[in-house]
């Protein structure tokens, strides 16, 4: 099965050389797509930022340091998901930089997409949240569900995602309960392919109210 892996980054982060030893320790190959750093509030449409759920926390809603990040993060998203719709191959895996891949995370993912029906278009490698059930052998996402740390979706399923995302003004994590709502099959194995811990966020580090997430 083919699939091509992009990894979403900031440029200049300390996290691209350890995620880039752990691809190479595994003998992947990946292409970089830079993070988006947005510099005022100013430069956010209200529109894009209007459903944010900021933890609950009032004050994050309208913060600078947490909405421009978190509107930032979309917007990368969005140029991963923007390319993997122009990838030739079968599946593209797109993995945020803090994520730890399975040993022979290679083999485990090619033996997986090749069982994925083909009606599914994206498979999350990594979530949280209870919003799944099983159907026919597969967890499949059907409500809360949160994560962008590893998913492998198909290029025409990209398309899908990106109109959506473009279309949320929340943070993008939690696109994925808005498509199995129109009607996307959306799949997750058990146990998941990949781990990520917050520590060093690039979205929630050093805000005081979260500390808890990311210290």
């Amino acid at each position: 099965m083919m699939y091509r892996i992009l990894i979403v980054s900031l440029p200049g982060s300390p996290k691209r050389e350890v995620m880039a030893g752990r691809l190479s320790a595994q003998g992947l190959a990946w292409d970089w797509v830079d993070g988006v750093r947005i510099a005022s509030m100013d430069d956010i449409p209200w529109e894009e930022r209007n459903e944010l759920e900021a933890y609950c926390i009032p004050r994050l809603k309208e913060a600078p340091e947490y909405v421009c990040r978190a509107t930032g993060c979309k917007r990368a998203m969005l140029r991963a998901i923007d390319k993997a719709a122009t990838c030739a191959e079968d599946w593209v895996l797109i993995l945020q930089d803090d994520a730890v891949l399975a040993a022979d995370f290679d083999g485990k993912l090619s033996e997986l997409l090749g069982r994925v029906p083909y009606e599914a278009g994206c498979v999350m490698l990594h979530r949280a949240g209870g919003g799944v059930k099983e159907v026919d052998g597969w967890t499949r996402v059907t409500g809360d569900v949160r994560s962008m740390t590893a998913f492998a979706l198909r290029p025409s399923f990209a398309l899908v995602m990106s109109e959506a995302l473009r279309q949320w003004g929340g943070e993008e994590d939690r696109i994925w309960e808005r498509l199995a709502r129109q009607g996307e099959i959306i799949l997750s194995p058990s146990p998941q392919l990949v781990s990520c811990t917050q520590r060093g966020s690039d979205i929630i580090g050093g805000i005081p109210e979260l500390r808890g997430y990311w210290k």
